[in-house]
C-alpha cells in the first residue's frame, strides 16, 4: 500500500503522542474517496478533524 510521504505516518504518531490535533481540510468533489484513503492507509485514527469542501 501507498503512502503519502515516507514518514508521514511517523510524524502523525508523533503528533498524536504529544497530544497535538492534526485536522485535515481539502477542496474536493470526492470527499468519499479521500476519506476511503486516509482509512486504507491507517491514518484516520491519527486525524482529530477531516474538513472536505467545494
Amino acid at each position: 500500500m501507498r503512502s503519502l510521504y515516507p514518514h508521514a505516518k511517523g510524524i502523525l504518531l508523533g503528533l498524536k503522542e504529544k497530544g497535538i490535533d492534526v485536522a485535515i481540510a481539502a477542496r474536493s468533489p470526492t470527499a468519499d474517496i479521500a476519506t476511503i484513503f486516509f482509512n486504507k492507509l491507517g491514518f484516520s485514527p491519527l486525524i482529530n478533524l477531516f474538513h472536505f469542501s467545494l
